[in-house]
């Protein structure tokens, strides 16, 4: 599941580089690739490169280069908090994966229930990262205590994004978020408030 806010850097990172490249390019020298077309050809670029070209909220399968774009009610403003942690290598992480059994997985098929319905603290309690289980032990361990400062800011979720390093919270009101992010931003330069639009 990917979402993501224009309001705050990008989690994609170096994809949203290389779709800002892909769209200025396109613009400047007139391609007239659509923003679908656009889409397939960043796939050559990286996995999350078609989503940071598209935006919204969307279903992610295969590598990630596969979309389904998900409706999400208007009914279901939200302040996200965003912490930056630490460098860590995606193909590492991959390499970990393959040779573990996960004994945890996101309840995928509940949080597109539950966003359709507008069900914000419903999806927040689905949420899951297997990536998680992976990172080598000091790095688990700030993640876990980056999530569990999250929530007793009033977070309704926590969770690592992608092969991190970011961790995002999901805040249902401003005065939550808004403590959180100063709490935070105390220990963890790059932490980010944000919100749906």
């Amino acid at each position: 599941m990917k979402s993501a806010s224009p309001s705050a850097p990008a989690w994609g990172d170096g994809s949203s580089d290389a779709a800002a490249v892909l769209r200025a390019l396109n613009g400047m020298l007139e391609a007239g690739y659509g923003p679908l077309a656009l889409a397939r050809l960043g796939e050559a670029v990286g996995s999350d490169v078609p989503y940071c070209v598209l935006g919204g909220t969307a279903l992610a399968e295969g590598r990630g280069e596969r979309l389904t774009a998900l409706s999400v009610p208007d009914a279901v403003p939200h302040r996200a908090l965003q912490t930056r942690l630490f460098s860590i290598s995606t193909p590492e992480l991959f390499h970990r994966i393959d040779q573990v059994k996960l004994h945890f997985h996101p309840d995928t098929p509940g949080v597109i229930q539950a966003l359709e319905q507008g069900d914000l603290p419903g999806v927040s309690r689905r949420m899951f990262n297997v990536f998680e289980e992976v990172l080598p032990s000091p790095r688990r361990a700030v993640v876990e205590e980056i999530k569990q400062a999250m929530l007793s800011q009033g977070a309704l979720g926590a969770c690592m994004s992608g092969t991190g390093p970011t961790v995002f919270g999901i805040f249902a009101g401003e005065t939550e978020a808004e403590a959180a992010w100063r709490s935070l931003k105390e220990s963890y330069d790059e932490t980010f408030l944000t919100h749906s639009v």
